[in-house]
């Protein structure tokens, strides 16, 4: 056959068993209720002689237009497109019938189909990366593609059946009990701002929350302000992966120093003023080293690239907690014939995929289309999210960082974070104060819940034109390093 392979003069086949094959086709043909069940679950890629694979493509056909699937229908329907004899004849399915005695054993062979065509998907898979290998000069981007391709093929036969709800109630039930207990303490990723956590009960395994804000106004400044709360944690171990397209590793570490520290970040680079200071950095830089926190800062980063450092560090460090990637419109497209709509909506469904896959939130930051610009109304809006309504869809959160005095009495806040969608909660906008010389920002104690009237939010209560006090700091902690309270650097 063409996949047969000669190796030390010896013929090589790809992985298949003939018998398993026919015992399946004549379960199915033989019994309506054994059709119902494993049709579905099944391929054609799943089959590797040409006249099974010929057949069940006609048995998936009957399926689909709902017709009983037996010896009579499938021989008729063969026949009617010129395939009956190609197959054998009608023999050929009395032959499938009378290979399989009993149907009670067919999970056995189904389960051999299935490791057969995974290992002839690996196998082909393989030779595409041996070509890759040969062609692509690149190495990373061989290894992201071999990392995709093996990772594709373990995918492909993960499918899930219809649980009962009883599986899943267990699972909440312990959830909302422990939360209980510790009295709400419980939900997602906590990335230090009282305000925001609040209002979101911390960032959930799955999510993808999008951070937009106009060029200048401190989108990146804010999610790094996050990464160094969690690096400061007491006895921290969460593991971040941050992304980013536009800085350099450096940059981003300074940013990170001076944020944890306390200090002007033009001082750093200038120098100190005295030993306190210097105290300062060094146990910033301490606490940097501690922390999991890790910086991907590849200019030309590609979607394959971003899932394979991800799936990497998950393997290597057994978790990971929350993944920055600033920002989406830098991101190289896989297909750069696609128009930049197009471009655009694969990265968003991407960022989702990987939220959902590795189980862990995916804060992306966005541009906004110039559109705003030109209105009298510089409200943003999601239809500003800029080259693709896929950012919005996709997006289980979706938050705006503007600049200016929004009319807020309590804590007269300089930077508004107007939380514009949210799946699973409230839409409301939270302030705070910015310190540009620190790279830090500050929770005020002004909050707006937004009445939801359309589609923005989740089902929840609201509460329109109340402020709502929120906790003014960063959750303080009493751990000390090289004599220095971390305290003191907030």
């Amino acid at each position: 056959m063409a996949e047969e392979k000669r190796q030390n003069g010896a013929i090589r086949s790809m992985p298949c068993s003939l018998e398993a094959e026919q015992a399946v086709l004549g379960a199915i043909i033989s019994d309506n209720e054994v059709a119902i069940r494993i049709v579905s679950d099944l391929s054609e890629d799943d089959f590797y002689a040409k006249n099974h694979k010929t057949i069940f493509a006609q048995i998936q056909k009957l399926s689909k237009d709902n017709k009983p699937i037996d010896i009579v229908m499938l021989a008729s329907s063969l026949d009617r497109e010129g395939l009956l004899s190609q197959v054998g004849g009608v023999t050929t399915l009395d032959e499938l019938v009378d290979s399989i005695p009993s149907t009670a054993n067919v999970d056995y062979y189904v389960n051999i189909l299935n490791m057969n065509s995974l290992r002839r998907r690996l196998i082909r898979e393989c030779r595409g990366v041996i070509d890759k290998s040969y062609e692509e000069e690149d190495a990373e981007k061989v290894v992201a593609y071999a990392e995709s391709q093996i990772y594709n093929v373990a995918e492909k036969k993960d499918s899930s059946s219809l649980l009962h709800v009883s599986n899943t109630t267990v699972e909440v039930m312990e959830r909302i009990e422990k939360a209980y207990s510790e009295s709400g303490s419980q939900g997602g990723l906590k990335v230090g701002f009282k305000n925001l956590d609040e209002a979101t009960n911390g960032f959930m395994p799955g999510q993808m929350i999008v951070l937009a804000a106009r060029p200048g106004c401190g989108k990146t400044s804010f999610v790094m302000n996050m990464v160094a709360n969690i690096a400061s944690r007491k006895d921290s171990e969460e593991v971040v992966a941050v992304f980013n397209l536009e800085m350099s590793a450096g940059e981003l570490v300074m940013r990170l120093i001076s944020n944890i520290a306390g200090l002007d970040s033009r001082d750093l680079a200038n120098g100190l003023e005295n030993k306190d200071s210097l105290d300062k950095v060094w146990l910033a830089q301490d606490i940097l080293q501690r922390s999991n926190v890790y910086i991907d800062d590849t200019a030309a980063i590609t979607t394959e690239q971003i899932m394979s450092k991800c799936r990497r560090l998950k393997m290597q460090k057994g978790r990971l907690d929350l993944v920055v990637i600033d920002y989406l419109q830098l991101i190289t497209p896989s297909d750069s014939k696609k128009s930049k709509l197009d471009s655009v909506s694969d990265i968003s469904r991407f960022v989702k995929i990987l939220a959902k896959e590795l189980k862990v939130p995916v804060i992306i930051l966005s541009q906004m289309s110039r559109g705003i610009e030109q209105r009298d109304d510089k409200e943003p809006k999601l239809s500003d999210l800029r080259d693709s309504g896929a950012i919005e869809q996709d997006a289980d959160i979706v938050a705006f960082l503007t600049d200016g005095d929004f009319n807020v009495d309590a804590g007269n806040a300089a930077i508004r974070f107007m939380i514009a969608k949210h799946r699973n909660g409230s839409v409301c906008d939270l302030y705070f104060e910015w310190d540009k010389s620190k790279m830090r920002f500050r929770p005020t104690i002004a909050t707006r819940i937004i009445p939801v009237t359309g589609g923005n939010g989740g089902d929840m209560q609201s509460v329109g034109g109340i402020d709502v006090p929120l906790p003014e700091a960063p959750e303080e902690t009493d751990d000390t390093l090289g004599g220095v309270d971390i305290n003191d650097l907030y």
